[in-house]
C-alpha cells in the first residue's frame, strides 16, 4: 500500500440523506479540493481549518454538480497528519458518487477499508489499541459500550499498558546489570525488582479478569429460555422485550425453533433464546427443535429454566433439570396468577430458590432482569475506568501475564538472571504488540480490514 499518495471515500452511510462526506488525505488533497470546488466568492485559496460554502464544479464542462459545503486541514492538524479535504454535499447515490468520480480523476484513489485510520496509525497520531477503540465507537449500541469505546479510544488502555511496560523496563534495566555486572559492586535493589514485577503482575491481572465484563459489555451474553412445553417460554421472552416477539397460543409446541432478540440490562446487551419446549416429540420438526435445545444449552451463559406454577412437577420438568445440568441457571416459577399446584419442595430440595412471576401480567419481571445481570456480572460491577473488551487485546495481556509470572519465578529461584530478562522482554514485546510498537501487515490488514471504507 502506498502511503505517499491521495486517497478518497465516503465517509457517510450508503442511501438518500440529507448530507453526504466525503474525506482526501495526502498530498493532492489541496490540489483535488481547489479543482473540483469552487467558493461561493468566487476565492481559489482555501485557509486552513476553514469551512466554505460553494459548488462541486465538474472541471471538463464547469457544470455545477451540487452546492456544498468543503474545508481542507493541513497537516499535521488533522486526523491522519496528512494534508486532509472534506466535502459536505447533499446525501444521495448519484451526487456522492459523482464528486468521488471527480476526486478520482483529478489524482485521488479509492481508500481500502480502514485507510484513513491506518494512516493515523503509521503517522503516530494513535496507537494500534486507540485506532481499535474507533471501531468499537462506531458499532457501539449501549451508553456503557459507548463510554469504554470512548475512554480507550482517548487512550486509557493504552495508559495502563504503558504504566506496567515501564515498571517491566525498571526491573528489566535492573536485572542486566546484573547479568553485566556480576563481579562488580553495583547498586542495585534485587528486592525492588521483584516489587516491579509484582506490581506489573497484579496491573496485567486486573486487566485480564476485566476481559469478562467487558466482553459482556462489547458482544452480550447469551441467555437460553428453556422448560418443558406450554410454560410460558415464549410469554417470558415477550414480557423481557416489552413487545410480541414470540407466538403465543395455548397449543404446546408453538415454538419450534429458537427465536432470538437482544435486550439491554444496565448498559450490557442481553441476547435471550425462547426455545421449543422439552418433552414428548409428536413429529420430526418438535424433535429436532428439542435436539437444538440441547445443543444450545452448553454454549448459553444462563439458562433460564421456566416451571409452571399451577400444574404438579412432570417427567419433562425433570428432564430439563438434567439437560441443564451444572451451566449457571436461574429458576422462573410462572403463571403466579393462577392458583398454585407446583410442590415447593421438590425445587428445595434440588437447592432451586426460584422467582415467581406471571408472564401473562408481567409481574416479576424486573425481577428477573436484575437477577439475570447479577447471575451474569457478579452482585458489583467492577466499575474500573478500563475494560478489555478486545479478544486480541485480552490473549495479548494474558501471555504478557505468564512470561511475568514465569520471570517472578525464575527471580525468586535460583535460575541464571537471563531467564528473567529473557521472560521480562517477552512481556514487554507482547504489550508492544498491542499498542502497536510491534506489528505485521497481516496484523494492520485483520484489524482495519473490518472497518468501513471512509473511515
Amino acid at each position: 500500500m502506498e502511503i505517499n499518495d491521495t486517497i478518497c471515500a465516503v465517509s457517510t452511510p450508503p442511501g438518500e440523506g440529507g448530507i453526504g462526506i466525503l474525506r482526501l488525505s495526502g498530498p493532492l488533497a489541496h490540489f483535488i479540493l481547489r479543482k473540483i470546488f469552487k467558493t461561493s466568492k468566487g476565492g481559489g485559496t482555501f485557509e486552513s481549518h476553514r469551512l466554505y460554502l460553494g459548488s462541486i464544479i465538474d472541471p471538463d464542462n464547469l457544470a455545477i454538480v451540487d452546492q456544498a459545503y468543503a474545508v481542507f486541514m493541513s497537516g499535521p492538524r488533522t486526523y491522519t497528519r496528512e494534508d486532509v479535504g472534506e466535502v459536505f454535499s447533499h446525501g444521495g447515490f448519484a451526487v456522492q458518487r459523482k464528486i468521488l468520480s471527480l476526486m478520482i480523476a483529478a489524482g485521488a484513489r479509492l481508500a481500502e477499508p480502514g485507510e484513513f485510520t491506518r494512516r493515523a496509525f503509521l503517522s503516530g497520531r494513535i496507537d494500534l489499541a486507540q485506532a481499535e477503540s474507533v471501531l468499537d465507537v462506531i458499532e457501539s449500541e449501549t451508553d456503557e459500550e459507548l463510554r469504554y469505546a470512548v475512554g480507550n479510544l482517548r487512550g486509557a488502555l493504552s495508559g495502563r499498558i504503558g504504566m506496567v511496560k515501564e515498571k517491566l523496563t525498571n526491573a528489566l534495566v535492573e536485572t542486566e546489570a546484573l547479568i553485566d555486572f556480576p563481579e562488580e559492586d553495583v547498586d542495585v535493589d534485587e528486592e525492588g525488582i521483584g516489587t516491579y514485577m509484582e506490581e506489573a503482575r497484579e496491573a496485567l491481572k486486573s486487566l485480564v479478569d476485566s476481559y469478562h465484563e467487558g466482553n459482556a459489555v462489547r458482544h452480550g451474553m447469551e441467555v437460553l429460555i428453556a422448560g418443558r412445553t406450554n410454560v410460558g417460554k415464549s410469554s417470558l421472552l415477550n414480557a423481557l422485550i416489552a413487545r410480541q416477539r414470540a407466538i403465543v397460543t395455548p397449543i404446546p409446541g408453538t415454538t419450534r425453533d429458537l427465536i432470538e432478540d437482544m435486550i439491554h440490562i444496565k448498559g450490557i446487551k442481553v441476547r435471550l433464546v425462547d426455545t421449543a419446549g422439552i418433552g414428548l416429540a409428536r413429529d420430526e420438526v418438535e424433535e429436532e427443535g428439542m435436539e437444538r435445545v440441547r445443543r444450545r444449552i452448553p454454549e448459553a451463559d444462563l439458562v433460564l429454566w421456566v416451571l409452571d406454577g399451577s400444574r404438579p412437577y412432570s417427567p419433562e420438568d425433570e428432564e430439563v433439570y438434567r439437560t441443564i445440568g451444572r451451566r449457571p441457571s436461574l429458576a422462573v416459577v410462572n403463571k403466579l396468577d393462577l392458583p398454585p399446584v407446583l410442590d415447593q419442595e421438590i425445587l428445595r430440595e434440588k437447592g432451586v430458590d426460584p422467582i415467581y412471576i406471571s408472564a401473562l401480567q408481567e409481574q416479576g419481571t424486573e425481577e428477573v432482569k436484575q437477577a439475570v445481570y447479577t447471575r451474569l456480572m457478579g452482585s458489583s460491577r467492577r466499575g474500573n475506568n478500563v475494560l478489555v473488551t478486545n479478544i486480541r487485546h485480552r490473549t495479548g495481556l494474558a501471555r504478557a501475564l505468564e512470561a511475568v509470572d514465569r520471570a517472578i519465578g525464575s527471580h525468586k529461584g535460583e535460575s541464571p538472571k537471563e531467564f528473567t530478562a529473557f521472560d521480562l522482554r517477552e512481556a514487554i514485546n507482547l504489550l508492544g504488540e498491542i499498542t502497536g510498537e510491534a506489528w505485521t501487515d497481516d496484523i494492520l490488514h485483520e484489524i482495519f480490514s473490518r472497518f468501513c471504507i471512509g473511515k
